[in-house]
């Protein structure tokens, strides 16, 4: 694996949420995301500062600005996602994502795997959605003993009692009962003991012995090789060829010179997220430059879809607050909290302990209401409340709408204009569709609703939506598809198009026999709620037709290249069993992964 960052935490690809800076002060962490984003395509006229020292240097032509920073001087204002963002490390956004992690709403925003037959559509997503929670370590009790957590979640239920409100799934789990610290699941929980070198070699309950993993930090992948020419069908990909970016370690000499080198293998993955991962394949001449005549991958970075995101924050009511101290009719442990916590602080006017875990409530997409909505008080680039409110009684809500995949929405990439990484710059051609503006209309009130069933807004942040792009889920842009479309002027025939779509629902990319693309950026359909665990979902299939086809053939020099005609099969269960049995031996327990570390030893005899 390579990766263009850097390793930022000590446990590989972990969350930095998980430190203990965070864990008492939430607030603090929104600068640590905002540190983590880079945004992707920045307009020329958005530098232009009127108010500069008329002595100061200054462009004559705006247009012309220089390209650092993501500034793009093909990107237009009006058609952008402006906040839209990238983070290049290990792990990406794990590293500081809100874990999150709900299911698609069947009908509404969950792919078709297998369109023809629904009970086999059906199955398998339940066994994928299955195998995805236990990998990444989905739970939705670990604030079950959070006074804010009920007291929101019980107020909701009473106003809204047909609209499924519940805990939010999250990928994590909490230190010990009672405690107010969580371990936030990342890539590690992924990657798992990979790391462990004394553990190559060991069989697993198939008795596949584990290989080696190796991951090159700092390192781009640049473009992918055919070994086949200019073939369009039946393309192998015989090298990947990657760059040291900090070759100047190295070189030796006073002018450092740029170390290439190239990754043979049998099978390539792209999974750089939904920006990179159609960036690279642009670089590699297959689709998405900017008039390009011959494209062999012509969806490349076309229907892109993202999810328009409205905000605010409320104080709780004062009834609500005032119901938090009346003791008769809660639970134990709730009455045990607040007596403690009166008895320490009896001058504090709050009866909420300091250490009280955070909200975490979820109003799930569901017919009727489209939309994915996120009541709690966390981090993401923006919504700190800092020093105006006691955070203990400020809730944030976050509602997420959907936007359909548009042929005239597109990321598509420059030919002579690089990014900061010496890759093709990427602009968005982006206009919120028609078919869905109506959803996110309704949305917009509905938050309102739920805002004043909970209390008043805070100052500054009354409701409001969201620069486009602010919701990080940008989708669509290596679209999995059927390789057939339904003609508008002949509805009635379907043709076979693979130009709708960049691969199939095994994740390989059309006419390529061993190339495969993953990510948020491989889901095809409108959504709502948070994509990650359908990313994995639909991971965990792909890997199940890479071994599958190797076992086929270990050379890996006579795989099948993805065709429409290829028959797609369900994923077998005995494939994720060590995913769904929690008495086999490689089952995940997140719980025992990783202990922090509290001492260091130096010298050790």
């Amino acid at each position: 694996m390579t990766e263009i960052g850097d390793q930022e935490t000590r446990v590989p690809a972990s969350h930095k949420k998980n430190e203990i800076d965070y864990q008492k002060d939430i607030d603090r962490f929104v600068r640590v995301i905002q540190g983590a984003l880079s945004n992707v395509s920045v307009p020329p006229s958005s530098t232009v500062v009127p108010e500069l020292d008329p002595s100061a240097w200054r462009p004559n032509n705006e247009s012309q600005m220089t390209i650092t920073n993501g500034r793009n001087p093909f990107q237009e204002m009006y058609n952008n996602l402006p906040a839209e963002a990238v983070t290049r490390c290990v792990g990406g956004m794990s590293t500081h994502w809100t874990c999150a992690t709900p299911e698609f709403l069947k009908g509404e925003e969950r792919p078709k795997i297998f369109p023809e037959d629904e009970t086999v559509d059906d199955d398998e997503w339940k066994l994928l959605y299955e195998a995805a929670r236990n990998l990444i370590g989905v739970s939705s009790t670990e604030f079950e003993e959070s006074i804010r957590h009920n007291t929101v979640l019980d107020t909701l239920k009473k106003a809204f009692p047909k609209r499924g409100i519940r805990p939010l799934p999250l990928a994590c789990h909490r230190l010990a009962k009672g405690s107010p610290y969580v371990r936030w699941h990342a890539a590690d929980d992924v990657y798992y003991d990979i790391f462990d070198q004394s553990l190559f070699g060991k069989p697993n309950s198939e008795n596949i012995k584990r290989g080696k993993f190796f991951l090159l930090t700092n390192t781009r992948c640049t473009k992918l090789h055919t070994s086949t020419g200019s073939a369009t069908e039946n393309v192998h990909i015989g090298i990947a060829e990657v760059m040291d970016l900090l070759a100047d370690r190295f070189s030796g000499t006073p002018s450092p010179k740029p170390v290439n080198f190239a990754i043979r293998a049998k099978v390539y993955v792209i999974a750089a997220g939904a920006v990179a991962t159609p960036q690279i394949l642009a670089n590699s001449g297959f689709g998405g430059i900017r008039e390009q005549a011959s494209e062999l991958v012509p969806a490349l970075g076309k229907r892109i879809t993202e999810q328009p995101l409205a905000f605010c924050q409320i104080i709780l009511n004062q009834h609500i607050v005032d119901n938090i101290g009346k003791l008769d009719d809660k639970p134990q442990w709730w009455k045990d909290a607040v007596n403690a916590h009166k008895k320490a602080h009896p001058k504090d006017p709050l009866p909420i302990p300091f250490q009280d875990p955070e909200p975490q409530v979820n109003i799930p997409v569901m017919e009727g209401f489209p939309w994915h909505a996120q009541i709690h008080r966390d981090a993401f680039s923006y919504g700190e409340a800092g020093p105006r409110a006691d955070s203990r009684v400020v809730v944030d809500l976050r509602f997420f709408a959907r936007q359909e995949g548009d042929s005239k929405n597109r990321l598509v990439f420059e030919k002579g204009v690089t990014d900061v990484y010496g890759m093709p710059q990427p602009t968005f051609e982006y206009t919120p569709t028609t078919k869905f503006a109506d959803e996110a209309g309704r949305m917009m009130k509905d938050m309102t609703d739920v805002a004043n069933a909970l209390g008043g807004y805070l100052p500054g942040s009354s409701p409001q939506f969201m620069a486009p792009g602010l919701a990080l889920h940008l989708g669509g842009t290596v679209r999995l598809g059927q390789g057939k479309e339904l003609l508008a002027e002949t509805e009635h025939l379907k043709k076979k198009d693979k130009a709708s779509s960049v691969a199939n629902f095994n994740s390989q990319v059309w006419n390529f026999r061993n190339l495969y693309v993953g990510g948020n950026g491989t889901i095809p359909t409108a959504f709502a709620a948070n994509p990650t665990l359908t990313s994995i979902a639909l991971a965990l299939r792909a890997t199940r037709h890479i071994v599958k086809a190797l076992q086929a053939d270990p050379t890996g020099d006579n795989l099948k290249a993805a065709t429409p005609d290829q028959k797609l099969e369900p994923t077998p269960r005995g494939y994720l069993n060590w995913l769904r049995d929690k008495n086999d031996a490689d089952f995940p327990d997140h719980e025992a992964l990783r202990t922090p570390h509290k001492e260091v030893v130096v010298n050790a005899a």
